[in-house]
């Protein structure tokens, strides 16, 4: 790649780094450090259900702290390859952050709509209770400030800044139709869920506070097509649906769900030795 979708001329450094080699190169490092760490992740949970052994509990907190550090680098250099590189002129050195914190705050949402989904369920119904919902309605209000805060950031440094070649990416994505997805965005990607999630009441009641959540996963989706979208000039006009974009989230999202769905079924619902449930019968 020597030159952006607008015609202007890559630096050296880009040329360098976003050549398609190195491209691909990154990304199965991306896959080999995730794939890695949840296959442990999950193979020594699933050890310390069988055992009780404390010791898997040790080596899970062991691994989860470098763990997330790995994390944090691969996602922020994984969002500049896959989503700010299709615009390679531009750049922002908050946007990992930001994709971050979407992933977060959608990961969230999953688990509020599973939890309230099997809340009736066994095991589950001799641990969940209204304060543990008021706590999963408090991390969502937390992610859904930080994605704010630091959306509003980048926006706000951009347009302090006034520079023709950072304006330009608002520009693509505040025009046409797009602007109509951003206000969409403004309104139930942040204003509708903070001020719900404000509410004591919501928070505890596990239908209600599913269905903030199951919202907040519809607009993490608008979100990120969003950024994604307005890059290619065919499409900065505004939204143009076409049915492989269907196609690509009901595949890609099927796989995932069934994936997610068969795990689900194969492993108990809370660990079985954890010391916070002793006292409780978890395995009838």
């Amino acid at each position: 790649m020597s030159e952006g979708a607008d015609g202007q001329a890559l630096a050296p450094f880009k040329r360098v780094y976003l050549n398609p080699t190195f491209f691909a190169a990154r990304t199965v490092v991306y896959f080999a450090a995730w794939v890695t760490l949840a296959a442990f992740l999950e193979k020594w949970s699933a050890d310390e259900d069988r055992t009780g052994s404390p010791e898997y509990i040790r080596r899970l907190q062991n691994l989860s702290g470098p763990g997330l550090v790995i994390y944090g680098l691969t996602v922020t250099y994984a969002s500049v390859d896959w989503i700010m590189s299709l615009e390679p002129t531009w750049f922002s050195t908050i946007y990992g952050m930001i994709i971050m914190v979407t992933q977060a705050l959608a990961a969230m949402a999953v688990v509020t709509v599973t939890v309230a989904l099997l809340h009736d369920r066994k095991p589950l119904t001799k641990i969940l209770s209204p304060l543990l919902f008021n706590d999963f309605g408090n991390l969502l209000f937390t992610f859904t400030m930080l994605w704010a805060y630091l959306s509003f950031s980048q926006y706000l440094i951009i347009w302090s800044g006034n520079l023709p070649d950072e304006t330009q990416w608002y520009r693509s994505r505040a025009s046409g139709g797009w602007a109509w997805v951003a206000v969409l965005l403004i309104v139930f990607h942040f204003a509708v869920p903070f001020v719900l999630l404000l509410m004591r009441f919501i928070k505890r009641r596990a239908r209600v506070l599913a269905a903030v959540a199951a919202g907040l996963m519809v607009m993490s989706a608008v979100d990120i097509y969003w950024l994604t979208v307005p890059a290619f000039a065919s499409d900065r006009s505004g939204p143009s649906f076409h049915w492989t974009d269907g196609a690509a989230w009901l595949g890609i999202g099927g796989v995932w769900l069934w994936g997610f769905i068969t795990y689900l079924n194969r492993q108990p619902l809370v660990p079985l030795h954890d010391p916070r449930f002793r006292g409780l019968v978890l395995n009838d």
